[in-house]
């Protein structure tokens, strides 16, 4: 059975952000991210167990083809799954205690 997927607040900025990075590259590259991406939600939605926990609760999926990870929460009892953040991999010293 598929999770609902929930968004924190800054998600959509960060891959917004990513998005307009990849603009000014490539607009195919761009649509490629967003097209990676929605591959990666659709997996943890249907395997959200499947990916390590890094830290605390926290587990994360890495982006096929890109430098970037998906961190969030699985809630079994609500059947959810909360997103902290799409991140670029090399980002060191996240703190989502503000997300």
């Amino acid at each position: 059975m598929k999770y609902k997927i929930v968004n924190r607040p800054f998600v959509k900025q960060d891959i917004s952000d990513a998005i307009n990075y990849y603009k000014k590259i490539s607009p195919r590259l761009a649509k490629a991210f967003l097209i990676r991406i929605r591959e990666a939600r659709n997996f943890i939605a249907e395997n959200p167990l499947a990916n390590d926990v890094i830290y605390k609760d926290v587990r994360v999926r890495l982006i096929r083809q890109f430098p970037y990870q998906i961190h969030y929460l699985v809630d079994e009892d609500k059947m959810r799954i909360i997103v902290l953040a799409v991140v670029f991999a090399k980002r060191e010293d996240l703190d989502f205690r503000k997300r």
